[in-house]
């Protein structure tokens, strides 16, 4: 990557509707680059992000969501859905966290529950394929909207993908053109050793001697950082920071006014992969 501001993206942990939507416009006035609002509790990161797209209007809304919670075709609708709203500012925070819950039905269909890990890992990526296949059965320019002809959609850019995996199928094609960035952005953690997802845009690392391993499979890396009282920002070689465990209140405001404040002069905009993928350090990163 090459810029000059540090990239930020910041991981919501409050479980308040009224909280979330206050930290997504404060987020967005401070020139943060995304916010990762989480997806186990009970507000619905999706529902929540399309609320914020008409006030925060920079700011990229990413929705952590797990395979386990729907079926592929749900979760490629909505993040297509809220791509739509914000105008490319979408993005999926891949959770990779084992079941916690059960639920199931009589269909004798595999659920994830007990599953060995090399299984989930597996499942993973089969869930990954089915939306990857459902946002690409449209091609571009398969809208026509000819209002002479009344014709809507070239009929002949529109696939059926019928994916049929070992863990999950889903016949498609989406019921709606792929959105400004074609895919939402996708994120998630890294670790040495353990599985990457295929076609992910910006990895998360906790320990600096892990960011020449996650460049080994994407170009975009940031380094965790947080806590209640540890308002700081290490020196790293990594792209930004993925500031994390900081509480809605006083902490988050020593953070956005302290060590975070000098780091978006320029807030960026833009589709959000753009700016993830492309506008990043590590040029201003601290040294000290």
């Amino acid at each position: 990557m090459t810029g000059t501001a540090p990239l930020v993206v910041w991981f919501a942990t409050t479980d308040s509707t009224a909280r979330l939507g206050r930290l997504v416009l404060e987020l967005d006035a401070a020139g943060v680059d995304a916010v990762v609002l989480p997806g186990d509790g009970s507000v619905d990161p999706v529902l929540l992000a399309g609320f914020t797209t008409r006030t925060a209007t920079r700011i990229g809304l990413v929705a952590s969501l797990s395979p386990w919670v729907q079926p592929p075709f749900l979760a490629a609708r909505a993040l297509n859905t809220l791509d739509a709203l914000s105008r490319g500012r979408a993005g999926w925070f891949l959770d990779t966290t084992a079941p916690t819950g059960r639920s199931g039905d009589d269909s004798g269909r595999w659920t994830p529950y007990d599953a060995a890990e090399a299984e989930l890992v597996a499942a993973r990526a089969d869930y990954l394929a089915a939306t990857e296949a459902l946002w690409g059965s449209w091609e571009e320019g398969a809208i026509v909207a000819d209002v002479a002809t009344g014709r809507y959609v070239d009929a002949g850019k529109v696939h059926v993908p019928d994916h049929r995996g070992p863990y999950f199928a889903s016949r498609g094609p989406l019921n709606a053109p792929p959105g400004p960035q074609g895919r939402p952005t996708l994120l998630a953690c890294f670790a040495p050793g353990a599985d990457v997802p295929a076609g992910v845009d910006v990895l998360v690392v906790t320990d600096e001697a892990h960011v020449a391993a996650a460049r080994e499979h994407t170009a975009t890396v940031l380094l965790a950082v947080g806590g209640a009282s540890d308002a700081s920002l290490p020196a790293t070689t990594a792209d930004g920071y993925a500031v994390r465990d900081v509480a809605y209140g006083s902490d988050s405001a020593a953070w956005l006014h302290g060590p975070l404040a000098d780091l978006a002069e320029t807030p960026r905009g833009g589709l959000l992969r753009d700016r993830l993928t492309g506008a990043g350090a590590p040029a201003a990163v601290p040294t000290a």
